[in-house]
């Protein structure tokens, strides 16, 4: 009898350390995932992402954005947002019409430090997408960049963007006119994207679509370590203030 007490008592246990392992495994697989808010981008932040995308037409621009999780109201109702605050365009790259690089690597983490010591957030970056580009989307290797960068400010201290990061896109094409017509510009609302569109001369302007990306690490189910993080893509909404001042 006494030995076979001892038989159940190893299954019982056996069967306890079963349950263990399992209840692990799916807390495992439950791992956080970022919210993906949408981004309200505000009045000066606008202008100059607008404004840096034209400057260096037809090569890429880019930068980091600043801000923090907030409430807004948005078509009539309060909204959870991730709101843009301040745009810092990079100056000392190296651009192409399809590709972007840190020219200066050194001035590059420079400004990266010079951001953590004004204790400000970065909560992503921006490029843009010069016409003739063959989709609006991210590419593979914009998401290899975002991941470098990911790590490069990880280190200067923004620890938030290990958890997500918030890309926009502007993909921007110029436009020529036969009639001239005075400066202007406008919004156009696309669901979750913007059109901006600015007329810079009597028969020059451009168009800009807006579009935004929270890119962040895919859950890893197994619980091991991975030789590479994978990365996950979720399109949000844009949205900014229309009356700009």
């Amino acid at each position: 009898m006494a030995v076979k007490k001892k038989k159940r008592g190893r299954k019982k246990y056996a069967k306890s350390a079963a349950r263990k392992k399992h209840a692990k495994h799916a807390v495992t697989k439950k791992r956080a995932v970022p919210e993906l808010r949408d981004i309200f981008i505000e009045n000066r932040a606008f202008k100059t992402l607008i404004t840096s995308a034209i400057e260096v037409y037809n090569r890429e621009t880019n930068g980091v954005m600043l801000g923090s999780n907030t409430m807004k109201e948005i078509k009539g109702g309060k909204a959870r947002v991730v709101s843009i605050k301040e745009v810092y365009p990079f100056q000392t790259e190296e651009r192409k019409p399809s590709e972007v690089v840190h020219g200066n690597v050194a001035a590059f983490r420079r400004v990266l430090r010079t951001i953590s010591s004004f204790e400000s957030e970065i909560v992503g970056g921006y490029h843009s997408h010069p016409h003739p580009y063959k989709y609006v989307r991210l590419s593979k290797a914009d998401v290899e960049s975002i991941s470098e960068d990911i790590d490069a400010m990880a280190e200067a201290g923004q620890e938030r963007v290990k958890k997500g990061w918030i890309e926009v896109l502007l993909s921007i094409k110029r436009k020529d006119y036969a009639r001239a017509k005075g400066r202007e510009w406008y919004i156009c609302d696309y669901i979750k994207r913007l059109r901006c569109h600015v007329r810079t001369r009597a028969k020059v302007g451009y168009d800009i679509l807006l579009s935004a990306y929270w890119v962040y690490p895919k859950p890893n189910p197994s619980g091991k370590p991975a030789k590479k993080t994978e990365f996950a893509i979720k399109e949000v909404g844009v949205y900014v203030p229309w009356n700009l001042d």
